[in-house]
């Protein structure tokens, strides 16, 4: 039987349901800056590195780069409260793992900019031991730069971590890693809709994941 003493996790998709608001924000400074109409699967094949060189990369209209990026995070706090409701599953798993001495990581292709918004704004604070987002790597998941170096950080021994994510890039970047991996489907938005990279665990409650943590802590 494993045992989980490091628990790492994305964070879009994954501990909030921030992909609507990203795909909304990112949808309108493409309208306003480029004239360009995206669709939902259109912003979802950008993802990878951080928002800003994600608009940095397929802005047609180079010299409004800057303005659109602004715009973006500027349009990511603003609306943040309406697209994204505090879950208190998610809340409570997290407090859960920290009441149980577990080290908490993240690894996140978000920029630390819109991170820390979210943070801030679900009250996430201090609850992770360890955070690494997008624009902080040098190569975006599913290169598993970041959890490597979530690992050398925690002293961590690969058998007993898992990282879970809802993207099947996340499933790759574990394997990757030599960890122990989950797919989730628990929020209302998820990046990917198949994982064939094969995840150990597939995961759509919250509480299926407290009930197996329970067994193997």
């Amino acid at each position: 039987m494993m045992q989980l003493r490091n628990v790492l996790f994305d964070f879009d998709g994954t501990l909030a349901n921030t992909l609507p608001l990203t795909i909304f924000a990112v949808q309108s400074v493409f309208k306003q800056f480029d004239g360009q109409t995206l669709s939902t699967d259109g912003v979802v094949a950008m993802f990878g590195p951080p928002e800003d060189k994600m608009i940095e990369k397929n802005l047609k209209n180079r010299a409004a780069v800057s303005d659109a990026i602004e715009q973006y995070f500027e349009l990511y706090e603003k609306e943040h409260e309406h697209y994204v409701e505090k879950n208190h599953e998610i809340f409570n798993m997290l407090h859960m793992l920290k009441e149980q001495g577990i080290k908490i990581g993240l690894i996140t292709g978000k920029a630390r900019r819109s991170f820390i918004i979210s943070e801030n704004k679900l009250g996430f604070n201090h609850l992770f031991d360890s955070v690494i987002t997008g624009d902080e790597v040098s190569v975006p998941k599913p290169d598993p730069e970041g959890i490597k170096r979530t690992l050398e950080k925690f002293g961590a021994d690969p058998q007993q971590t898992i990282y879970i994510g809802d993207a099947n890039g996340d499933i790759l970047a574990g394997k990757a890693a030599g960890i122990h991996t989950a797919a989730v489907q628990w929020l209302e938005m998820s990046q990917s809709d198949s994982y064939p990279a094969k995840p150990e665990f597939y995961w759509t409650q919250i509480g299926q994941f407290v009930d197996f943590f329970k067994k193997v802590y």
